[in-house]
C-alpha cells in the first residue's frame, strides 16, 4: 500500500503553498491538493493508494506511528516545505524504523535541492516538480521489479552510494489527473478566516504562471513558462462533487486565475450551464481584470478577489520583478468595489530597498484602498528563485536553518536600509492598524449574515491578537 502522508504540524499551514507560513496569525489551513491529486492519479492507475492529513487531523508524532503500525505502508510519500523539512524528515525516519517503509520525499523544497535532501535526511527516493507522473513511474517500477534509476524526476541513492537525479519531464495534459481524493481528507477541519461559509476547499483549474516575481517559488522551480489550463467542464464537475460531500464554498488557488479571460469566462458559463451555484473568491491581478469580465464572475457566484498588492513604492516593485504600478492597484480595487465584491489585499515587507518610511506608506496606502481584508508578509528567498540566488550570492541571508524562513513573521535577509527587528515589528503593527480600526470593527460586525459568522470572526480575531501581542522573534 502507497500512503501519501501530510505530516504532523498544524503550524505549517500548507507545505504546497508560494510561501512557507509556520506561525499561522489566523489559523488558516487548507487540503493537501497536490498530495490528493497524486493519490487518485495512482489509486486510478490500479494502486492500493490512500491519503492521510495528520496535520489537519491534529495527530502527534506518536499517533501516527500507531496509524502506520495498523497501515503497514510499503511506501510513503512525504510533501516537505521549505520550513518544514527538518520536522518532515524526523517523521519520515521514525515512520521507517517503525513499519520499514520506503520514503519518497516530495515538494518545492525537495525540487529546489534535491542532492541535500538525499544527502542530508536519507529518504529512500526523491520526486522532483510535478511529481504525478515520476510517482506512478516509481510504483510500476516497484511492483515489476524494474531499476527505477531511469524514472525522470526521480532522485536516489545508488548501490555504490552515489546520488542519481534525474531531471523531470512536464506534466503536459491536465486533464489526465483525476479528482483529487477528497473522501480521504477531513474537510470540516480545514479553515479560512476570510470566507463566508465553511467548510470551504481550495481547487486548482490550471497550474503555471508567466510572470517574473524574483520570490515567487513554484513559477521558476515547477513551472517555467509553462501554463496550463483544466477543461471548464471537469472544473465544475469537481466543485459539484464537492457539493455533494458538504462542501459550502470554494476557494480557486491558481497562481492567477484572471490570467486567461476565455478560460474564466467558459468556467462561469459552464457553472451556469450546470446549474451550479456555490460561493466562491480566487486570486486575480490587478492588471488582469475589468468591468465585464468581474460581473460575469459576479453573476456566477464570485464575491470576493484576492490580489497582490506587495508595496506602494514604484521602485520596489519593479526590483521584484511585479510588473505593475500602484495606480493599477488603485483602479482595480476601486473597480471591484464598485461592483459589490469584496477585496483581499496582499502586503509584502522586506525587499531590497525597503525603509521604516517606504513601509509606512504602503501601509497608508493598503489603508486608503479599503479592502476588507489584508495579509502582510515578508519577502522570503526561498531556495530555487532568483531572489534566493541573488541574496546568497551577495551574502544577506541572515537564517541559520531552514525552519526560519517564515514569510508569516520572521525576516531572514539583512538590508542596508531597515532592520530585520523593524521589518517584524512593522508587520504586527500593520496587521493592529488595519483590523483593530473601531470603524472595520464596525463595518465587519454589520456585515455578518449568520451565527456561526459571529464565531469565526472571533475566533480570528483572537489569533490575531494573541500572536501580535506576543511577538514572533526568538
Amino acid at each position: 500500500m502507497i500512503l501519501f502522508l501530510n505530516a504532523p504540524g498544524t503550524e505549517f499551514h500548507q507545505r504546497s503553498s508560494r510561501w512557507g507560513g509556520k506561525r499561522n496569525r489566523s489559523g488558516y489551513l487548507v487540503p493537501p491538493i497536490f498530495l490528493a491529486t497524486a493519490a487518485a492519479y495512482l489509486q486510478e492507475a490500479g494502486f492500493d493508494s490512500r491519503l492521510l492529513d495528520a496535520a489537519a487531523l491534529g495527530l502527534s508524532r506518536q499517533e501516527l506511528l500507531r496509524r502506520m503500525e495498523e497501515l503497514s505502508p510499503d511506501l510513503v510519500v512525504i510533501e516537505a516545505s521549505t520550513i518544514s523539512i527538518e520536522q518532515d524528515a524526523r517523521t519520515a525516519r521514525r515512520i521507517r524504523e517503525t513499519c520499514g517503509a520506503e520514503i519518497a520525499l516530495v515538494g518545492l523544497h525537495v525540487t529546489a535541492l534535491p542532492e541535500e535532501t538525499l544527502r542530508d535526511y536519507g529518504p529512500t527516493y526523491v520526486c522532483l516538480g510535478e511529481y504525478e507522473e515520476p510517482l506512478l513511474e516509481l510504483a510500476r517500477c516497484r511492483r515489476d521489479g524494474r531499476d527505477p534509476r531511469s524514472v525522470p524526476g526521480l532522485g536516489l541513492r545508488c548501490p555504490n552510494g552515489t546520488l542519481q537525479i534525474t531531471p523531470p519531464g512536464p506534466l503536459k495534459d491536465l486533464n489526465r489527473l483525476p479528482i483529487p481524493l477528497y473522501r480521504d481528507l477531513p474537510l470540516v477541519r480545514y479553515w479560512d478566516p476570510i470566507v463566508r461559509n465553511h467548510p470551504c476547499i481550495s481547487i486548482r483549474t490550471m497550474r503555471g504562471c508567466p510572470f517574473r516575481c524574483e520570490y515567487c517559488v513554484a513559477p521558476q522551480l515547477i513551472y517555467g513558462k509553462t501554463v496550463r489550463f483544466r477543461d471548464p467542464e471537469r472544473v465544475v464537475e469537481e466543485i459539484r462533487r464537492l457539493q455533494k460531500m458538504g462542501v459550502r464554498e470554494i476557494f480557486i488557488d491558481d497562481e492567477t486565475f484572471t490570467l486567461k479571460r476565455e478560460h474564466v469566462l467558459a468556467i462561469c458559463a459552464e457553472m451556469a450551464r450546470q446549474k451550479v451555484k456555490i460561493d466562491w473568491s480566487c486570486f486575480g491581478r490587478v492588471d488582469l481584470v475589468d468591468r465585464d469580465l468581474l460581473l460575469e464572475m459576479r453573476r456566477a457566484g464570485c464575491y470576493m478577489i484576492r490580489y497582490g498588492v506587495e508595496s506602494s513604492e514604484p521602485a520596489i516593485l519593479e526590483a521584484v520583478g511585479k510588473g505593475f504600478t500602484p495606480e493599477q492597484v488603485r483602479n482595480a480595487f476601486s473597480l471591484t468595489h464598485s461592483l459589490g465584491l469584496k477585496t483581499h489585499a496582499t502586503v509584502m515587507y522586506g525587499s531590497p530597498g525597503e525603509t521604516e518610511e517606504t513601509m509606512r506608506r504602503t501601509l497608508s496606502f493598503t489603508l486608503s484602498l479599503d479592502p476588507d481584508y489584508a495579509q502582510f508578509t515578508i519577502n522570503t528567498p526561498y531556495p530555487g528563485t532568483a531572489y534566493y540566488r541573488k541574496m546568497k550570492e551577495e551574502g544577506r541571508i541572515l537564517a541559520e536553518s531552514w525552519e526560519e524562513y517564515d514569510g508569516s513573521c520572521r525576516m531572514i535577509v539583512r538590508l542596508d536600509t531597515v532592520s530585520p527587528e523593524k521589518v517584524e515589528a512593522f508587520v504586527d503593527a500593520s496587521y493592529r492598524a488595519f483590523y483593530f480600526r473601531p470603524r472595520y470593527i464596525l463595518k465587519r460586525l454589520r456585515g455578518l449574515r449568520r451565527k456561526d459568522e459571529v464565531g469565526y470572526l472571533f475566533r480570528s480575531a483572537g489569533r490575531l491578537l494573541a500572536q501580535t501581542r506576543a511577538g514572533q522573534r526568538g
